[in-house]
């Protein structure tokens, strides 16, 4: 049975500060007054359904469009709009295994909703679950599904991963959100391959989604841990990646050690499941293991593309790629890479569907060998985002191995060999993992780190082996830390986690900033949501900046607007609609669309002619619209 959280709502009106105190305090009660799902409990009087000719009294969540990627019957949803009534409860779902303090997030964004007048039931699911939605494109489960995207270096280098799921054609779009002029604006980024065109597209399409109030786009959470400083130095604070945790290796290579010991040890809370690489499931192995593998190009933390395997090269035409390999690079065995390991690699991704590394290979048609190391992409159709996150998502894997396994999907290397920055060492699945330094590698080489790094550079001898060791949670990483076991906790601590393993001497809190929003999804074609006038006061009502300020302690940001493309990145547009927090405004929104509230202040429905307005502001061809531009009355 999951559990689920329904608690009175506040008085309403101006809001009070809450502090972190509070909102602990606040969960405690939830979790002491939870009702089962589905239950609802009593809602206060409706008014009895006075509907125009023609406009039905009831309105179910429904699918108002065509959706190529869905296949089902109807909606998992089952929400409904109805003249006259008090809302019902609104189902808002998350997983307090996403961030350790998600639970209080979700608190917050009920305050913000009982300001309204509206009832919520909370829904704590397991993160498994919540993101298996992302393969059931047929909608969420509930209203509201609040979820951080994940740190991959793909969602800081590029719009693309975190806007094209806006479209109708993505798999990704399981809150069924459309908008005509948007999913235009898009199409054409993705295949704008001048940098200057597309920056200004990707610009207005960050307008109409914020604008739109496309989803609650809460925050972006910085990536809190805590280290060891009186043995290390040079950690390096990545973007969504912190100093610790495995997408990017800078910490690994600027690491100097302040002691004799150069074997650095890191605690971690997952364990991988395999050597594979390309077919990795995601999880632990599909980053862990890329300390052993190359791509074409790298990120650095300014979010710049680098050179790694490829040293330069670009788009020739739209559909054609030409890049210049790196000379003298060996792979871990002593074999030279070539271009031929290129082509290989590619053309096995195809043939056997790697699951890992489809954001690489997708538009790639074919791949021919100018030469030893020269390389060229011919892609399907433009691909703007083919010499940014693609490239820098890339995995190169060495022909001479694979080219007689059977079945790569199912093979698991006995020591998998590449050309990264450390090579294979041993794993104790569930235990254990080693890599030692590959001392040839150009990261490990003082200039080159200081050009890509900056002031965040340290020279010096460098580490000889990184070890990562699981521990069982979240208290053990920090007594380990405390007692010397581990050196740093490579995972994401909340602030009052870090802030308890700092009270060791010689254990500092570390954080970075993070591309990767808070995304509160709404599901589309849920009635309610499809009103703009209810979007709008949502936004308005959900004050995320008290949340960091009062909770998070700063460690985050909050947008300006519903902005998914962060202020750290090359693409972010700072001129987009916010929504200022002010519930009363909220409330005289909803009150002019028709909206009222009962004696207990529950929020009910539009009814007469307001219902009438309601049904016309979420047809398809308007639910991007607000009341003033449909020509609607004043219903206060």
């Amino acid at each position: 049975m999951t559990l689920t959280e329904d608690h009175d709502r506040p008085a309403t009106g101006g809001r009070g500060r809450l502090t972190r105190r509070s909102y602990i305090a606040t969960a405690a009660a939830a979790l002491g007054t939870s009702a089962l799902a589905g239950c609802s409990g009593s809602r206060g009087q409706s008014l009895e359904p006075d509907v125009p000719d023609g406009v039905p009294e009831t309105v179910e969540t429904q699918y108002w469009r065509e959706w190529e990627t869905i296949d089902a019957d109807s909606p998992p949803l089952d929400y409904s709009a109805t003249a006259g009534a008090v809302l019902d409860r609104l189902p808002v779902e998350f997983s307090s295994e996403d961030d350790p303090w998600m639970r209080e997030h979700a608190l917050m964004v009920r305050r913000g909703l009982n300001d309204l007048g509206i009832a919520v039931t909370l829904n704590d699911r397991p993160l498994n679950q919540l993101y298996a939605q992302s393969w059931a494109t047929k909608g969420l489960e509930a209203v509201i599904s609040m979820s951080t995207h994940g740190p991959d270096p793909q969602r800081g280098l590029d719009p693309n991963p975190l806007l094209m799921r806006r479209t109708a054609g993505s798999l990704s779009n399981y809150d069924n959100y459309y908008h005509p002029e948007l999913q235009e604006l898009l199409t054409e980024q993705a295949q704008t391959t001048d940098r200057a065109e597309r920056e200004d597209l990707v610009a207005q399409a960050q307008e109409i989604f914020a604008e739109d109030v496309g989803a609650l786009i809460t925050l972006f959470p910085n990536i809190v841990t805590a280290v060891n400083r009186e043995r290390w130095s040079g950690y390096v604070e990545t973007p969504g990646n912190g100093p610790t945790m495995d997408s990017f290796v800078w910490t690994e290579v600027n690491l100097q050690p302040k002691t004799d010991n150069r074997t650095y040890v890191k605690g971690v809370t997952t364990s991988m499941n395999s050597l594979n690489l390309p077919w990795a499931a995601g999880g632990a192995e599909a980053k862990r293991l890329t300390f052993i593998y190359d791509g074409l190009f790298d990120a650095t933390p300014d979010l710049d593309v680098v050179p790694a395997l490829a040293t330069g090269g670009g788009f020739v035409d739209d559909t054609t790629v030409e890049l210049e390999l790196r000379e003298g690079v060996d792979w871990h065995d002593g074999e030279p890479f070539t271009a031929e390991d290129v082509k290989f690699t590619v053309e096995l991704y195809q043939e056997y569907t790697s699951s890992s590394q489809v954001p690489f290979y997708e538009p790639i048609e074919s791949v021919e060998v100018l030469g030893d190391h020269e390389v060229r992409f011919n892609l399907t159709n433009p691909d703007a985002s083919f010499m940014t996150q693609r490239v820098v998502r890339s995995v190169i894997i060495p022909k001479h191995r694979w080219e007689d396994v059977d079945n790569p999907s199912q093979h698991n290397p006995d020591a998998p060999v590449g050309t990264g920055p450390f090579e294979f060492e041993n794993w104790e699945q569930g235990t254990r993992f080693s890599a030692s330094r590959n001392d040839g590698h150009w990261m490990f080489d003082d200039d080159w780190r200081a050009e890509a790094l900056g002031e965040q550079a340290e020279r010096g001898p460098g580490i000889d082996r990184v070890i990562w060791i699981n521990v069982s949670n979240v208290d053990a990483l920090i007594g380990s830390l405390q007692n010397g076991a581990i050196d740093a906790i490579g995972t994401t601590l909340s602030t009052l986690q870090a802030e308890r393993a700092a009270n060791t001497d010689g254990i500092e809190q570390m954080s970075a900033g993070s591309y990767a929003p808070l995304d509160g999804k709404l599901m589309f074609s849920c009635p309610l949501v499809r009103d703009k006038e209810f979007r709008v006061a949502l936004a308005k009502a959900v004050d995320s900046q008290r949340f960091v300020d009062d909770f998070l302690q700063g460690e985050a940001t909050v947008p300006s607007g519903e902005n998914p493309i962060s202020p750290l990145t090359q693409w972010h547009n700072p001129e987009t609609t916010a929504y200022e927090i002010d519930i009363e405004d909220a409330r005289i929104i909803l009150e002019r669309a028709g909206y009222t509230w009962d004696g207990d202040d529950n929020l009910r429905f539009p009814n007469g002619e307001a219902w009438g307005a309601f049904v016309e502001r979420i047809q398809p061809e308007n639910t991007h619209k607000r009341r003033s531009e449909l020509d609607q009355p004043d219903f206060s």
